[in-house]
């Protein structure tokens, strides 16, 4: 959970006011309370409220998410999908409320496919009309990547080990991390790791492979927060090493 910015807390307070849904469906109201003569309707009181603004880690609202409230006990005490606007430029994206019901401590789990779940713990309704306001939840989104290769030297030898140089890019970072490796047809023949001070690019060194020609795919496996990803095949042509001529000692 980051700290709410001056935009998000504006954005709660407006959103609450006017009573803007964040699940796309009417919010839930209390049936007006009666006198005993049952002329005279009086206000029923408000269950405690538990909302916030969810966005990914490059700080835009992410709408659909299914935001849930757990008890103390474990049981769901509400549920809700952050706002979907019909406005592209709407300012309630990514927006929820939560009516829990109770005075108490709650846990928020947030969840939509294509992004790392989320769980925000203890979360405290300490008063019976609360309006806890929460600011903004991180749900990171799993982006995508694009993997390239080249060979360091189309041409070697038997005895000699080819090198593949590979860089991975995209997945709104120019810091992935992760394994890569390096397949000639199903059988894996290198394998390197991408640190984020490598800057996106690792050379792996091959083992050592038989003459011939192999079609080389080099592989991105991915992360908790990036896609996987593949580069077009390159070829290596491995050649037998060669025979040094033995020379007797006193041949002319």
């Amino acid at each position: 959970m980051t700290r709410t910015r001056p935009f998000a807390a504006a954005l709660l307070l407006a959103l609450a006011t006017s009573g803007l849904v964040a699940t796309g469906t009417s919010p839930t109201v209390a049936n007006p309370a009666y006198d005993v003569s049952g002329t005279a309707p009086r206000a029923a009181a408000r269950p405690p409220l538990i909302q916030g603004v969810v966005v990914d880690q490059l700080g835009h609202a992410v709408d659909d998410v299914d935001v849930r409230a757990i008890d103390s006990n474990g049981d769901p005490a509400a549920s809700a999908l952050t706002y979907a606007s019909s406005r592209v430029d709407g300012p309630q994206h990514g927006y929820f409320y939560l009516e829990v019901g109770a005075v108490g401590s709650y846990t928020l789990r947030l969840k939509k496919p294509g992004y790392v779940s989320a769980t925000v713990e203890s979360v405290q309704v300490s008063r019976p009309r609360q309006r806890l306001a929460l600011g903004e939840l991180v749900l990171t989104k799993v982006l995508g990547t694009k993997t390239s290769a080249s060979l360091a030297d189309g041409r070697i030898t038997a005895d000699q080990w080819g090198k593949v140089r590979v860089t991975v890019t995209g997945g709104g970072t120019s810091r992935p991390a992760g394994t890569v490796e390096v397949r000639d047809g199903r059988k894996v023949v290198g394998t390197g790791r991408l640190r984020p001070s490598d800057g996106g690019k690792v050379v792996v060194t091959l083992k050592r492979l038989a003459a011939g020609s192999h079609g080389l795919e080099a592989r991105f496996l991915g992360s908790k927060t990036l896609k996987a990803s593949s580069a077009r095949k390159v070829t290596l042509t491995v050649t037998k090493p060669r025979r040094h001529q033995r020379v007797t000692a006193g041949a002319r």
